[in-house]
């Protein structure tokens, strides 16, 4: 059958190299899966790897996150706020985190996405170019864009570096949502219960929740040595993380930290070979006429 149209896969390299960001924390950063620039559910899926000190201030982000810990020591994202090792937290936009300050060693995967404002996501390489045309007016340093020579009325000579490039981007003000949680959302999914496919022989299921009027899900998927698992379409890209475990999705081979994506309205076919384990997460669900106006708005 039709499996697997329109399917992404990326695996982690283990031999990368730990490189920095842009705050100068070390950090191992490898982009696994990217969307489709312009559109509102647009995202980026990363393996990351922490080797040392880690510090960002308090902040919120006009799209949302989810962070996993795979291994290694737990992940700190406020005053008495971990994520251990098999949790999950969910950074809803608009609501603000940290200050993150801490030392570890840890690895696991980080996803960031337009969130159910209809704010959207830039991608790496957009946000690069914006802040090469923007040198054109002023100057990067620690973060704040510092605008030069004369300003237009109402113009701020000063300002976050992410608020400048994407008010450049955009064309317009960059207005946080208001944020529809108080705080992040830290799931133990190792406290559910697995539930059994009652229509799959073999095939469990952890559905950790379901978020905002447009519907970001997150759930685990146990597929047994030997057994097949059929994901069904939905209304929004779907993601999956192989937690453990190895098997086959059509021609692709699924091992731990792989990560594919399932297109829209598409649907897909898992074989396991051992026991696999999936992390999936449902991104927002929107119509197609408002990607279609967004990416138009995008291309003006």
């Amino acid at each position: 059958g039709r499996n697997f149209v329109a399917m992404k896969i990326g695996y982690v390299d283990p031999n990368n190299k730990v490189g920095e960001d842009f705050r100068g924390n070390p950090k191992d950063g490898q982009i696994l899966l990217t969307g489709e620039d312009g559109a509102l559910d647009n995202y980026r899926l990363s393996f990351s790897r922490q080797t040392g000190p880690f510090y960002s201030p308090r902040h919120a982000h006009n799209f949302d996150q989810i962070r996993i810990v795979l291994g290694g020591g737990p992940m700190n994202y406020g005053p008495d706020c971990w994520i251990a090792p098999g949790e999950i937290a969910y950074f809803p936009e608009g609501t603000p985190y940290g200050p993150q300050d801490y030392d570890s060693e840890r690895y696991g995967m980080t996803f960031q996405f337009g969130g159910a404002s209809g704010s959207g996501y830039i991608s790496l390489p957009r946000m690069l170019e914006g802040m090469e045309e923007l040198k054109a007016f002023g100057t990067f340093e620690k973060g704040v864009f510092h605008r030069s020579g004369d300003l237009p009325k109402g113009t701020r000579r000063d300002r976050d570096s992410y608020e400048a490039v994407w008010e450049h981007l955009n064309g317009r003000t960059l207005h946080y949502p208001k944020p529809r949680y108080s705080e992040p959302i830290l799931m133990k999914p190792q406290h559910f219960d697995w539930q059994p496919d009652p229509d799959q022989p073999g095939v469990s299921i952890k559905r950790l929740g379901t978020f905002s009027e447009r519907q970001l899900e997150m759930s685990m998927l146990r597929v047994a040595a030997g057994a097949q698992a059929r994901i069904a379409p939905r209304g929004g890209t779907q993601i999956g993380v192989v937690i453990s475990g190895n098997g086959r999705a059509a021609e692709h081979e699924l091992r731990e930290l792989a990560a594919f994506s399932i297109e829209r309205n598409e649907r897909a076919l898992l074989t396991a070979t051992t026991e696999l384990e999936l992390l999936f997460v449902g991104l927002p669900i929107f119509q197609q006429a408002e990607k279609r106006q967004l990416a138009g708005a995008a291309s003006a």
